[in-house]
């Protein structure tokens, strides 16, 4: 018996189940966030019953939403709208087997860890399709059309935006890259022209104001999800602020050196104090663009289709390709 293959499949699942119960203190702690960052930029008091200073607000909210009556339409597709929300809230989930949240702690350390990332995070536009078609609803159908256009279009710079860097620290591991980080500086000066096109590009892949039109309250009702109630609505609602924290931590791993420290890593920090090191500074930096990213939807108004699609493809696209040639021209100069 390989007891190496066994000790590496059971290590997997045990990683695999932890990372499952984290994404949902992720996103009770992101929707606490909301809703006190957004009060607070209104001058209101906001959440200040539930907890110290309404601090269990949001857990309170999502023990609400789980404890509504879960219904289907009459019409509706019952197996693909019941399928819909847990392709969505695991393509969130699983992408994030490959985020290395301090030295040694990764659940799956692949060689090809950014593709499998951007492969597993990519599904979650066929569980919002799936969503729109099964509801038999125009509206949840519209909904689930504009995720497709809208993902597709931003997908692309997205995806060139991280190949910058992959072209310039020259390995598709995250693990790899903030290694290169380690001795090179952090990736976001040689790629700073990238991070804002990054930026934009994942916060309109993840529906995020002011890109959220995809369920455009206004417009569509609330777009995939007009249908849904009760636990499978919750499952929708807590993969986006899963989807959030995961993109800010993408960004801060590509740009930002991961859970390197912004000095030296002490050398005589090593095993467990090491690694507390390592996940305090990953989790301040990522908190830091979740909190830009919450500053973005109490500020700026929600854009329109036609602009959001233009960025995408006449913003957006152009200066990726710019950048992608740019870094390869360097690099091959700076092997010369």
């Amino acid at each position: 018996m390989d007891w190496t293959l066994l000790l590496g499949i059971g290590r997997f699942i045990l990683a695999t189940t932890l990372l499952l119960l984290l994404t949902i203190p992720t996103a009770f702690v992101v929707i606490q966030m909301e809703l006190k960052i957004i009060a607070l930029m209104q001058l209101r008091i906001g959440p200040n019953r539930v907890g110290p200073g309404g601090m269990f607000q949001s857990t309170i909210h999502g023990f609400k939403v789980l404890a509504k009556e879960d219904t289907v339409p009459d019409q509706a597709d019952r197996a693909t709208f019941t399928m819909a929300p847990w392709m969505v809230y695991m393509a969130a989930a699983m992408s994030m087997l490959v985020i290395p949240f301090a030295p040694g702690l990764v659940a799956f350390d692949s060689k090809i860890s950014v593709v499998y990332f951007f492969a597993v995070l990519g599904l979650s536009v066929v569980g919002l399709l799936v969503a729109g078609w099964a509801s038999y609803n125009k509206y949840s159908l519209l909904g689930g059309l504009r995720s497709a256009a809208q993902m597709v279009s931003y997908e692309i710079p997205l995806t060139l935006s991280v190949v910058g860097v992959v072209v310039l620290t020259g390995s598709l591991s995250f693990t790899e890259i903030i290694a290169w980080q380690l001795h090179h500086g952090w990736a976001f000066l040689p790629q700073i022209l990238i991070l804002p096109v990054f930026f934009i590009a994942a916060t309109a892949e993840i529906n995020r104001a002011p890109f959220d039109m995809v369920e455009a309250d206004s417009e569509l009702v609330a777009g995939p999800f007009t249908e849904y109630s009760g636990m499978r609505f919750g499952f929708f609602f807590f993969a986006e602020y899963v989807a959030l924290f995961i993109m800010s931590t993408i960004l801060v791993t590509l740009f930002f050196g991961g859970w390197l420290a912004p000095w030296p890593f002490p050398a005589q920090l090593g095993g467990f104090i090491g690694t507390i090191y390592g996940l305090f500074w990953f989790f301040l930096k990522a908190y830091i663009f979740v909190f830009v990213a919450v500053w973005m939807r109490a500020t700026l108004p929600r854009l329109r289709v036609d602009q959001l699609m233009g960025m995408a493809w006449k913003v957006l696209l152009p200066l990726a390709l710019v950048n992608l040639f740019v870094t390869a021209i360097v690099v091959v100069v700076g092997k010369l």
